[in-house]
Order: structure tokens, then sequence, then C-alpha cells
């Protein structure tokens, strides 16, 4: 007698395939693609994967007057991975969402700067020589100092903006220690995703997902799977949530010796889960001290190529464009949602998000340099008046220092 599969004890890995082209005509076998070898063990809560199938049936008039036995066709795989945001865990779905990769930490010092003074009351890192954004400093990016003589500086600071001769002004968050000038210091920042703004600069992915239940010794592999979008929510005294949507190409049963498929992964992340009571939102500039949610979403709309094939499988998955958006509920304290709605104003969207309240703690930022309310809607929370803005965001076309031009940059400490 056969026993039930625990949900507890469920395993989810995924790995990333050497290649990521689809042959429109067979699949890869999967000890070669993506092979056993490797994979990584996926933090999630729940997940809906699920092999679905086309059926069609002639509708023929029958003497019989019953239904004839209708036939599959086409497969696809899709469904959605839910979880928590953690730093270093999300890395290779998020860049394939941004079909990108993370860029390499840009390492400075007192020879590119000649010295870096901090300032508490304003909030700032001066330096007296060199320009961070020609040396590739920018808007969002967490940038680690090193080797200070305050030691309460030798940590990680969210860049808000540049100011000053050749942008040596830098706006960082948290408020810095009051320092004088240090002459022997290291800055490092953290990987960053953007949006390449070219074909030729974009990466593809596809990715195999494997669902094992080791208690009944059961597997369901999901090949070919291109990752169609994300959504990130924030909210009051919650962790943050986070939800990956895909669509796959078919599923493959697995008991027995060849369960599970994926030998010796790499162990899952033990990193903290953010929540946004520890970090840090800022709206057209300005903090966001009211606000009660924040959700962003990143759709790439996954469209399965439906073509005749005697196993059902579709010709390829193709993306469409990146398309983000979301929406945020605060308080009303003043107007300057309601007019941003009203004049059509943009503004930029920066979410820091560190995994607790300790200096350099791992952490992940959201920054979309360009947004726009589409609406306003009153209500009311905890008896107060609140509104809830739902917005669009688009590629940066601007030319304020330091700001990319793309639509989100994610940045990650975690990422090795």
């Amino acid at each position: 007698m056969s026993g039930l599969a625990e949900s507890v004890s469920e395993r989810l890995v995924y790995k990333i395939y050497a290649s990521p082209e689809i042959d429109s005509s067979t699949e890869p076998v999967a000890s070669v693609a993506p092979g056993a070898s490797g994979g990584q063990v996926l933090r999630h809560v729940s997940h809906n994967l699920a092999l679905t199938k086309d059926n069609y049936r002639p509708n023929e008039k029958r003497e019989d007057a019953q239904q004839t036995m209708g036939k599959h066709g086409s497969r696809t795989v899709p469904g959605t991975i839910n979880g928590f945001l953690s730093p270093g865990t999300h890395q290779d779905l998020f860049a394939a969402v941004m079909r990108s990769v993370w860029s390499t930490p840009i390492a400075l010092d007192e020879t590119d700067f000649t010295s870096v003074a901090f300032d508490a009351t304003a909030k700032t890192a001066t330096f007296v020589s060199g320009d961070p954004v020609a040396l590739g400093l920018q808007v969002g990016m967490i940038a680690e100092f090193g080797a200070l003589a305050t030691a309460e500086n030798n940590r990680g600071f969210l860049i808000l903006g540049f100011s000053g001769s050749n942008n040596r002004v830098v706006n960082i968050y948290p408020a810095p220690v009051t320092q004088t000038a240090d002459t022997a210091f290291t800055l490092a920042t953290a990987p960053v995703l953007l949006n390449p703004a070219t074909q030729a600069e974009r990466t593809n992915y596809k990715v195999a997902f494997e669902v094992n239940n080791p208690d009944i010794d059961l597997s369901r592999f999901y090949t070919e799977c291109r990752i169609g979008g994300f959504d990130l929510s924030i909210g009051v005294n919650a962790n943050v949530g986070l939800n990956f949507s895909l669509l796959g190409r078919n599923r493959q049963v697995l008991t027995g010796a060849a369960a599970p498929f994926f030998t010796a992964p790499t162990a899952e992340t033990t990193t903290d889960i953010p929540t946004a009571m520890q970090g840090l939102l800022m709206l057209g500039g300005l903090v966001i001290g009211v606000v009660t949610g924040l959700n962003i979403k990143a759709d790439l709309g996954p469209e399965a190529a439906k073509a005749i094939n005697p196993d059902g499988l579709v010709a390829g998955i193709l993306l469409g464009d990146f398309v983000c958006s979301g929406d945020f509920t605060l308080f009303l304290t003043d107007g300057v949602a309601l007019s941003a709605f009203d004049d059509e104003t943009e503004l930029a969207l920066l979410a820091y998000l560190p995994s607790s309240n300790t200096a350099s703690a791992p952490a992940n930022a959201f920054f979309l340099p360009r947004i726009k309310v589409n609406s306003n809607g009153e209500s009311e929370v905890n008896k107060a008046k609140a509104i809830q803005c739902q917005f669009e965001a688009a590629r940066y076309v601007g030319t304020a220092p330091g700001i990319p031009s793309t639509t989100m940059m994610i940045v990650d400490t975690a990422v090795a």
C-alpha cells in the first residue's frame, strides 16, 4: 500500500540549460540537456506547475446521439512559483525575466577620487576628485565602503542621486556618520540587472524544473521553460512576497531509480527575508513615509507557438515586450500623488529592501526611473483617508546624472 506525498517535504530544483534555443520539432534528451548534474534548490511557498493539453473532438451529428471521444493536442506547462524575496535566491530567475546578465561589481578606491568625506545631516558622501558617474556609479546602486577610519561608515549605502561639480556629491541612504576627508578607502558596488537597450545585448534563458516528493519517490520534471514575469508585493507588517510565472514545453513523470532527476543540486540559500518595515521607499525623489502597500509586476506575455506535431510539442515559446506596472497605496498627507495623476507628471520609484536593520545586511533594491500614475482611487484604511495609485513604467530617456536608460534596475548584494 502506497502512502501520500507530503507537501512539507517537497523539493523544487531548477537548472538553466546551456543553450536557450528550442528546436521546433523535437525536445532534447534530459540526460544530455539540461543534464542531471547540478541544479539549484529553490526556496518556495507553493506552486501550481502542471502539464496541460489542448483537447479537440469532432462535432458530428450521430445516429446514437452520443458524444465522441476527444483527442489530446498541443502540450504546455503554465504555472506560478510563489515565495518570498530573499537576497541571492532569485538571481537566475530575475535574469531570465530581464533577459540580461548581472553586472560585474565596480571596484574603486582613493586612486579614483583622492578622498571621501561624509555628512550625516546632508546624508552625503563627497569626493574631492574624479567623476563617480563616469566611473560607473548609478542611482539605485548599493555601494559598500571599506577601510575607512570611521568604522561605522564601512557599510553598504544606497545611492539616491548625484550633484555638485563632476557629480562628486553623492546622496546616500542610510545617513552616514560625519567624517572628514579620508584618503584611504575602498568602494565596491553590488551586481545589478538592467533591461538591455538592444536585441543584440539580450540574453535568453531556458530553464528546467523538478518537483520531487521523496517520501513516495516521485518527480515531475518540467522541461524547456521560459520565465514569463514576476510579482513583487510589499506590505505593512509582512514579508516581501515574490511570485514568478513561467510557460514550459513538456513534463516527464519520474519514479524509482529515475527520481529525483537532479543529483546533488546546490542547497537552498539561507539569506533572511526582507520586510518593508526595514527598508526605504521613494517616489519622485521623496521618501514615502506613509505607504501601506506597493506591488510591482513585470510581464513578458509568453506564448506557445502551436504546430502539428505527433507528440504535441509546441514549436517554440516566445516572449513579448517587457511590460512593467504596479500600484501603491498611501495615506493622504499632501497632494503630491493626486497632482501627479492630474498633471501626468512622470516620477521615479525606488524600493530598498535590506534583510535586516544591521549594517551591510544582504539587500535588494528595485529602481524604476520612469513611472506614470494612471489612476487615483480614494478609500479608508484604519479610519484614515488613503489613495491607491496604479502606475506603468517605461524606459528612462532623460539626462539626469547617474540614472540608467532602462525600465527597471534590480540590485542584489548577495549575487555571487
